[in-house]
């Protein structure tokens, strides 16, 4: 990792914490609300006025799941309150339940925790993706389904590596600003466009190495 560094290769990194307010925090947990805020505060300076692009890392589908809709929120008041305001396009990928198909099951042989989420309420979790593919569909003008989750996460990807600036020569409609992951794009990914990893999970070991 020096020596990419010190070639070039990898961008050097900067660590930031989140550091809640006390109104943030119920029991031992931080609110996801207020870790949304506060991603939402930095991402444009973080990514250079969105000239790059963002990760973030949960915890569990579960957790990925609840964290697309509390941005889907946020920025609907956003808007509400600031007609200027231009959303960020958030999207969310993660595999759904496998359901004896080969090419999901061989998929999730790399996503330990992906693999067991999919074991408790599979139909819920489903029905989520499904709705969050549906979203996707009506911002790019796509029209994948969760029956062909390989192409929907084919063109997440593509689109991850294609956030070229200006915005004259790649609207920034065509754009993702922040995709939500659980174990998925965080090994053998890389964009030269992706500079940013927003964490809310225990990353350890070489699987932390690996991500950054």
């Amino acid at each position: 990792i020096t020596n990419a560094i010190d070639d070039r290769n990898v961008l050097r990194f900067h660590v930031d914490y989140f550091k809640p307010d006390k109104s943030d925090i119920v029991g031992d947990m931080v609110k996801k609300s207020a870790i949304v805020k506060a991603i939402l505060t930095k991402h444009r300076a973080a990514t250079n006025e969105c000239r790059f692009n963002a990760l973030f890392s949960t915890g569990s589908i579960k957790d990925a799941i609840e964290y697309y809709h509390l941005f889907k929120v946020a920025q609907a008041n956003k808007m509400a309150e600031d007609r200027q305001y231009e959303p960020l396009n958030i999207a969310c990928v993660f595999s759904p339940p496998a359901e004896g198909n080969r090419d999901i099951m061989q998929i999730q042989e790399d996503l330990p925790q992906e693999q067991q989420d999919n074991k408790q309420d599979p139909d819920q979790k489903k029905a989520a993706l499904t709705d969050i593919i549906k979203d996707y569909n009506e911002q790019f003008g796509t029209t994948h389904s969760v029956n062909e989750f390989d192409a929907y996460y084919q063109d997440v990807q593509q689109r991850i590596k294609n956030q070229q600036y200006s915005n004259k020569d790649y609207a920034h409609k065509n754009k993702i600003d922040i995709t939500i992951v659980v174990d998925m794009l965080l090994t053998g990914f890389d964009s030269k466009y992706l500079n940013t990893l927003y964490v809310d999970k225990n990353l350890k070991y070489h699987g932390l190495v690996q991500a950054f």
